[in-house]
């Protein structure tokens, strides 16, 4: 085997494409890797013009790297990046590095190219994810952000920003600790800890005030998470800030409208109360009965404004869900009921470990419910049916009353198929407590009929014991 063979078995071999071109561009010489890249034989593309099989698009700019190689002496032309048409008409992406230096033995241009489809695909759906990411960013009101771990370097933030914050982007990415300058002084050590725990690797949820244009009077709600490398090192925070300003102000609103409702009420109703008892006193029969219903209804209204600042409060609250011992609920829930109503039995059927996910108040309601089956039904010693029953995904709660059944108009309206209007009466505020706490717990409520009176069911997630 002569020099030249050696060379051009040693060529075959390659992974990469090389060929060889002469002044005009036309093959002088293919190796075997055109064959397995492009599906050509070699010898069928010699003598062919090379940029008749690139693309429309790209073949100006190649054509102009390749006249310009050849008018130069000394000099190798790398990093262009084309399309080129294999034997089914596909398009392949390649990479070449041209040579200046004439292959003698070769007959020209010595031209290798690398196959860089994946690459390129690669490239381009990593484009189109960040142009969806962007599109998205861009329609949303909430702030997205992304920070270096040690909050030296802003990587991304959208658009909402400016407006919710007041303050330009440009500014923050200037200065990437800008936004605490936007926030209200009183709230910023806060904002600062929470920075130093999402570089420390710990989630952080918190709301303050920002804005200095509209007085810091925009309340935002953020949470941020860190993100962590293999080896357990944080390299970046990301997260959302969200205008919370009209729930903040309604939430004001609920608070200011229970104080001054239960005070009023509170003082209003028990000078009648002091009124009526002075009435029934000096009254005599003749009046007995009819003060006897003024304070039970009057006791009433103040039980209901207690009952009321409860739903407040559990409206009010920030707390989530979280892992609960339902047993511990349960019995606790029963004691207070017993001693409240010694005259009620209250019988339980429980297995032995049942775990939940709810809020802490859901207590509240497992007590509401015992006590309005003890205080709606007829009997004199009423008894109470609570079981606990455990199901794969789920643990229900069921309590079993001897009442009278609950109306399918109150039913339709607490789970939002009916609207309250002025035709709808509800019996009290108790079935809305019981509501909302396992709704704010991710459950559900269920109303039956049964031949007693009613069977009322809570169903909450449940969760593994060891969690």
């Amino acid at each position: 085997m002569d020099t030249r063979e050696a060379e051009l078995a040693l060529l075959d071999n390659t992974l990469d494409i090389v060929v060889v071109l002469d002044a005009e561009g036309r093959f002088q010489y293919a190796n075997a890797a055109v064959e397995r890249v492009l599906g050509y034989e070699p010898a069928a593309l010699l003598g062919s013009d090379a940029f008749d099989y690139i693309h429309p698009e790209d073949c100006p700019a190649v054509l102009g790297g390749f006249e310009d190689l050849v008018s130069t002496t000394d000099r190798t032309h790398d990093g262009a990046e084309f399309r080129f048409r294999d034997s089914e008409g596909s398009w392949v992406w390649l990479a070449a590095r041209m040579s200046s230096e004439r292959a003698a033995r070769l007959g020209g241009y010595v031209v290798s190219c690398r196959d860089v489809t994946d690459r390129r695909r690669a490239e381009a759906e990593k484009r189109r994810a960040h142009e969806q990411l962007c599109n998205i960013a861009e329609h949303t009101t909430d702030v997205l952000w992304m920070f270096s771990a040690d909050w030296e370097e802003l990587l991304f933030v959208n658009s909402a920003y400016e407006e919710l914050w007041g303050r330009s982007i440009e500014e923050l990415e200037a200065n990437p600790r800008e936004f605490v300058r936007g926030a209200h002084p009183a709230d910023r050590d806060g904002i600062r800890e929470a920075m130093a725990r999402l570089s420390a690797g710990e989630p952080v949820n918190l709301e303050y005030r920002v804005n200095a244009d509209d007085e810091y009077q925009t309340w935002v709600w953020v949470q941020g998470y860190p993100i962590v490398d293999d080896d357990g090192t944080v390299t970046r925070a990301v997260g959302f800030a969200r205008d919370v300003t009209d729930r903040r102000e309604r939430e004001r609103q609920l608070l200011v409208m229970d104080r001054l409702l239960r005070h009023n009420l509170r003082n209003d109703m028990n000078l009648v109360l002091g009124h009526a008892e002075q009435a029934r006193d000096h009254g005599g029969e003749a009046v007995s009965d009819d003060i006897d219903k003024i304070v039970e209804t009057g006791n009433g209204l103040l039980r209901t404004a207690e009952k009321e600042r409860d739903i407040v409060a559990l409206l009010a609250s920030d707390g989530d869900p979280d892992a609960i011992d339902l047993l511990s609920v349960v019995r606790d829930a029963c004691d207070a009921v017993r001693t409240r109503y010694p005259e009620a039995t209250v019988e339980t059927t429980l297995p032995a470990a049942a775990r939940v996910r709810a809020i802490p108040k859901l207590s509240e309601a497992v007590v509401e419910l015992l006590s309005n089956a003890v205080e709606h039904t007829d009997h004199d010693a009423p008894t109470v049916g609570l079981t606990v029953r455990l199901h794969d995904e789920r643990v229900d709660l069921v309590v079993d009353d001897e009442c009278s059944h609950i109306s399918t108009q109150e039913i339709r309206v607490l789970r939002g198929e009916r609207n309250v209007g002025s035709v709808y009466h509800s019996s009290g505020l108790g079935l809305w407590l019981v509501y909302w706490a396992v709704d704010r717990s991710g459950g559900e409520v269920t109303f039956e009929t049964t031949d007693r009176g009613n069977a009322v069911t809570i169903s909450l997630e449940r969760v593994d014991p060891f969690d």
